[in-house]
């Protein structure tokens, strides 16, 4: 069966509608990833952080995201992308009053993972929204402009907190990010379809355990590896699981009848090409907020 949407329409300012909301949802996800980067140093002042603690406020959320994107893009082809959207987003802004409240190290950590697994109802789900809404013949050129976003969304992060702390606290950045996602909430509430493909919808729990254990610790592994050095063991304990995780994920995802992700289309030069440059793009933007970080504190 095909997307199904809701409603269905040719009409131009439509689309245009559901484009600008699925960016606006983008452009949340991503900053969140770079902003809290200038805002470490106060946080570090007025929570009294260790290093470790610090470096996981900032990087709790990217496991989150990284470890939960997949298999949430799966099931929001299932129960309808728009509505895992909005849960994200709920999700998100909650977390982020509750991190503009926090008092400890632990409980911020614990709001930045919240905001990150909200994140990983959003991010595909705004992807999946834009394929389906556009015809063919417009479709490149929609996901053109959400790529670009995609990209440029971490300095327009780092911006916007730079904006904030000019006049106000590190609190003061999570209560804007909780404000924007309640307009993104509101935007695609409003303007975007709740497209869905149930019957291609893959419910492959081996693929999503595995998918989420190996992408988490592999995430883990890098950042504690860069913050502890690579031959701790907190390191090679996340890359060695990453490794046996992302391992058994391809062989089980190419032995299945019904994969969440058919591996097969890495063999594809254009897939792979664009999968390379995207990730790219996105550690060259992470560099550079963390450079900005080093450079503020």
């Amino acid at each position: 069966m095909h997307d199904q949407l809701a409603p269905t329409s040719d009409d131009e300012d439509d689309r245009h509608g559901v484009l600008a909301s699925m960016c606006l949802a983008l452009v949340l996800v991503v900053a969140s990833v770079s902003s809290v980067n200038l805002a470490l140093t106060g946080i570090s002042l007025d929570l009294g952080t260790t290093s470790s603690e610090l470096t996981w406020i900032a990087d709790g959320y990217t496991v989150a995201l990284a470890a939960l994107v997949l298999p949430f893009g799966a099931r929001g082809d299932r129960m309808g992308r728009r509505t895992l959207l909005l849960v994200g987003a709920v999700l998100f802004g909650v977390a982020a009053l509750a991190a503009a409240a926090a008092q400890t190290p632990l409980t911020l950590i614990g709001c930045r993972v919240a905001m990150g697994i909200g994140a990983a109802m959003i991010m595909p789900a705004t992807l999946s929204t834009i394929t389906a809404a556009f015809p063919p013949t417009k479709r490149a050129r929609a996901v053109s402009v959400w790529a670009g976003f995609a990209t440029s969304g971490a300095i327009l992060g780092m911006l916007g907190c730079g904006l904030i702390l000019e006049w106000s606290t590190w609190r003061g950045t999570f209560v804007a990010t909780a404000v924007l996602a309640v307009v993104a909430f509101a935007a695609a509430l409003l303007l975007a379809p709740n497209t869905a493909d149930p019957d291609e919808a893959v419910i492959d729990m081996p693929g999503f355990l595995l998918s989420g254990i190996g992408i988490g610790a592999l995430v883990y592994g890098i950042v504690d590896g860069a913050e502890a050095g690579w031959t701790t063991g907190g390191a090679l304990a996340g890359l060695a699981v990453a490794f046996m995780a992302l391992v058994a994920f391809v062989r089980w995802e190419l032995r299945t009848a019904r994969p969440m992700l058919d591996v097969r289309l890495f063999t594809l030069r254009g897939f792979s090409t664009g999968a390379v440059a995207l990730t790219g793009s996105s550690c060259a933007c992470s560099g550079s907020s963390s450079s900005a970080s080093s450079s503020s504190s």
